[in-house]
């Protein structure tokens, strides 16, 4: 469980605060810390020992960004457009002169992070980004801001800060983010927003605040670590595009109009934008809710990647099979075949495929000997083959590294498909 480790009650949070105000957590009410995530040893490692590109980072003062097009020596074999490796002498350098450092997308390259990250997404039912920020001592990295995701901190050393206003937008979406407005919008916003006090964030400390809340974060006399988990929140604005895109299947839409004679009045322009509403209300009783779901689902989660898989053909012949961590998939009946959707790709497997599908929906290890005994040897094979070329599985090759339990064989009649599920 990701989410238990950031709130006292599950139940109270989601009933009370998600989405609604925000909320400051001690780390004794917590009762641990998250130094199994991120610390400043790994922050070490991360920057000299992996290979960083100078996209994975920003330095940030003042809400001033330093370029990093000048830092770095670039690689031989690279294009001369390609970013560079992060340079460790000039981030050493800019901290020293009070630029706070944000580690990008933790949740694509930090296995710890990466795992963290998907339980809490499936907990939420929305998609997750993780970056970290490290500020020196009397600095401030961004000024005053609202961001357009709900956002949990994670203290993980030193102090930090934190001012909090009232959203002066309830609700901004990504079209309407503070740092993309023109500075007379923001600077009437600033007016709207009542202060909510300031918290201190110490090791172990969790704040949760809703996309909107204004925040000024600082650091005392100490450098701080923390983690920003970011929940960009699926809108109904999201799921209104996605009728929209239904509708070009309709040739009316796909029709021109003359913007002239709407200009002109010559035609009623509030008539004609009443026709189209009602046209795509037509839209919404004619489209598969099931779809247009899934197209949004697939839209948000795409920068939540599931974990790596194996490369290389493996050297002996894996025993099982078990479900990919962090792959969101649905399957339904078409005739005599399944289709499996993941990815924004698509498969037909045979119908007698169905069992074993529906047993990784809920989160079933395969059993190689199992699904031998159960199909035959050469189906078996090519359904295995099948489903890691797909990526919906990971061979294993002993089942004591397995997470979680070991289910047993997969028999027939383990259940109808539905919709699309989080595995692991």
């Amino acid at each position: 469980m990701a989410l238990d480790r950031l709130v006292p009650s599950v139940e109270a949070f989601r009933r009370e605060v998600f989405g609604v105000r925000h909320a400051h957590h001690r780390a004794d009410e917590l009762g641990a810390d998250f130094a199994d995530l991120f610390s400043p040893d790994v922050l070490e490692r991360l920057l000299g020992e992996t290979g960083l590109r100078a996209t994975s980072v920003r330095l940030v003062r003042s809400g001033e960004e330093l370029s990093l097009s000048g830092s770095g020596v670039a690689d031989s074999g690279d294009d001369p457009d390609s970013p560079r490796f992060v340079d460790t002498d000039w981030v050493r350098r800019a901290i020293s002169r009070g630029h706070t450092l944000i580690l990008r997308s933790l949740h694509r390259y930090h296995p710890p992070v990466r795992v963290f990250a998907h339980q809490l997404s499936a907990e939420l039912g929305h998609p997750v980004r993780v970056n970290a920020f490290i500020t020196p001592p009397n600095s401030r990295g961004v000024n005053p801001h609202y961001d357009v995701q709900d956002v949990f901190v994670l203290q993980i050393a030193g102090v930090k800060l934190w001012e909090l206003r009232s959203p002066p937008l309830p609700d901004p979406l990504p079209s309407q983010a503070w740092f993309d407005l023109p500075e007379r919008s923001r600077e009437q916003l600033r007016e709207l927003a009542a202060p909510l006090g300031e918290l201190t964030l110490r090791p172990g400390d969790v704040l949760y605040f809703p996309r909107g809340t204004m925040h000024a974060p600082r650091t005392g006399d100490s450098l701080s670590v923390h983690l920003t988990v970011a929940v960009p929140k699926v809108s109904r604005h999201d799921l209104l595009r996605r009728l929209v895109d239904a509708a070009v299947s309709d040739p009316w839409f796909r029709a021109s109009v003359s913007l002239p004679d709407l200009e002109s009045a010559a035609e009623d322009p509030a008539g004609a934008l009443r026709e189209i509403a009602a046209r795509l209300a037509r839209v919404a009783d004619q489209v598969e809710p099931e779809d247009l779901l899934w197209a949004a689902r697939e839209d948000a989660f795409r920068e939540l990647p599931p974990e790596p898989v194996p490369v290389l053909p493996p050297v002996t012949p894996p025993v099982a099979y078990r479900p990919r961590f962090g792959v969101r998939f649905r399957f339904t009946m078409d005739g005599e075949y399944v289709s499996v959707s993941a990815q924004r790709r698509r498969m037909r497997l045979p119908a007698t495929a169905a069992p074993v599908i529906e047993s990784l929906r809920q989160g079933e290890v395969l059993r190689v000997a199992g699904l031998v005994a159960e199909l035959g040897e050469d189906q078996a094979r090519e359904l295995c083959q099948a489903l890691v070329e797909f990526g919906l599985v990971v061979p294993v090759h002993d089942t004591g590294d397995v997470r979680g339990d070991v289910r047993g064989d997969v028999t027939r009649g383990a259940g109808e498909p539905t919709g699309p599920r989080d595995l692991g």
